[in-house]
Parts: C-alpha cells; structure tokens; sequence
C-alpha cells in the first residue's frame, strides 16, 4: 500500500512525525475516495457486480485508480510528496496482465496497490465472506 522508494526521495528535509500525520491523513482520505470512486464502477448499471456474481476486472480496478489519483480534491488537500507513497496499479505486477479477465482477490503480494486492497475489503465487507470472491 505504501510505495517504500518514496521514502528515499527528498525526505531528508522534511519532519518525520509531520510526514506521518500527513500519511496517515492522506491514507484515510485515499480509502473514502477510492470507496466513493469504486462504488460508483461496481454498482453501476451493465457493470454491476452483486455480491456473489461475477468479478470486476484488472480493467476496472485500473480505472479507479486513475480516477481517484486524478481526484481535483484529494490532489489538492495531499502534497504530491505524500501522494506518491501510495502503490499504484500501474507501478504494480498486476498491470502486467489480461486487463479484461476478473480480478483474483487472493494476491497477498508485498505491495499490492492501495485500491486494490481498499476495493477487495470494500467487497468482501459487502458479502460477508472473508475470502472474497473470485
């Protein structure tokens, strides 16, 4: 979730517990964004996904993390510094594949990107199984 070579950039010049704060604040806003973004792609007329029925795709998922990176709003309350730290999808191995197959909700990689696990909780939350669908 957290893009760890973003640490490495220019951070010698900037507070730690400052950066923290500014983290954890840009963590919280990111997770409401992405929820508010994702719901409106998952609930959505022919790209409806009801909970047990087909999966979103890579496609999907792509989308929203575009959108919610592009966000006017959260762009403008996070410095670029601290919205860099996230992991995004296209900085991540699952760009690499078939956009058009349905996500595996199973990846437990290292750094997943952050709407990746954000969109799997929101789900899995929505269907009351832990172990997501497939």
């Amino acid at each position: 979730m957290i893009n760890a070579t973003a640490f490495d950039a220019d951070v010698r010049d900037i507070d730690p517990i400052a950066l923290e704060r500014a983290l954890r604040a840009a963590s919280l806003d990111l997770q409401q964004v992405i929820v508010t973004v994702a719901k409106r792609h998952l609930d959505s007329g022919r790209r409806a996904y009801p909970i047990g029925g087909r999966a979103p795709t890579w496609r999907t998922l792509q989308t929203i993390d575009e959108q919610v990176f592009e966000n006017p709003g959260f762009r403008a309350r996070h410095k670029e510094h601290v919205r860099e730290m996230f992991v995004r999808f296209g900085d991540s191995r699952l760009s690499g594949g078939d956009l058009d197959e349905p996500v595996d909700w199973r990846r437990d990689d290292d750094d997943l990107p952050v709407v990746y696990l954000t969109v799997r909780a929101l789900l899995q939350a929505g269907s009351g199984d832990a172990g997501g669908s497939d």
